[in-house]
C-alpha cells in the first residue's frame, strides 16, 4: 500500500479537486489509508500537513512562500478562503493534522463521509471557485 505526503511542500493557492479535514487521532492513518485505497484513491497523492512544519507549508499569511506567496494569500484573507486558512492554521498549531485527499467532483461526498467514519472533522470540498462544507455526521 502506499503512504500519504506528510510535510511535503506543495504551496495551493486552493487544494481545487481535494476533500479536506482535520485529524487528530494520528492513529486513525492507517485505516483511512486503506479506506481510500479500496474506494480507488490514490494514496501517495494524499497529502497531510501537521504541526508547525505543516503550518509554515500551509503559510496562511504568505510568509514562506515568496511575492507570489503573499499576494495570493493577501487577496485569499479578503474572502471566505481567509477563515478557512485561519481555521486550519491554528489547529495545525494546536497539533491537528489537515488532510488533503484528491477526489474526483462525483466521488467527494462518498471520500467526505468516509473521512468522517474516522474522526476526521471540519470537512470540506474545494472546488473551482467554490467551497463545500460537509455537515457533521450524526454519532454512533
Amino acid at each position: 500500500m502506499n503512504e500519504p505526503q506528510i510535510n511535503v511542500d506543495h504551496f495551493h493557492h486552493r487544494p481545487v479537486y481535494h476533500v479536506v479535514g482535520l485529524l487528530t487521532d494520528k492513529s486513525e492513518i492507517p485505516a483511512i489509508s486503506r479506506e481510500l485505497e479500496s474506494a480507488g484513491v490514490d494514496v501517495a497523492e494524499v497529502e497531510i500537513l501537521c504541526g508547525e512544519q505543516g503550518a509554515a507549508i500551509l503559510d496562511e499569511h504568505g510568509r514562506y512562500h515568496g511575492l507570489r506567496g503573499r499576494v495570493v494569500r493577501a487577496f485569499q484573507r479578503l474572502g471566505y478562503d481567509g477563515t478557512t486558512l485561519a481555521i486550519y492554521d491554528e489547529a495545525l498549531r494546536d497539533a491537528d493534522m489537515l488532510l488533503q485527499v484528491p477526489v474526483r467532483p462525483a466521488e467527494r461526498s462518498r471520500i467526505a463521509e468516509l473521512l468522517q467514519q474516522h474522526h476526521v472533522h471540519d470537512v470540506g470540498y474545494f472546488g473551482p471557485g467554490t467551497f463545500e462544507q460537509f455537515p457533521v455526521l450524526d454519532g454512533d
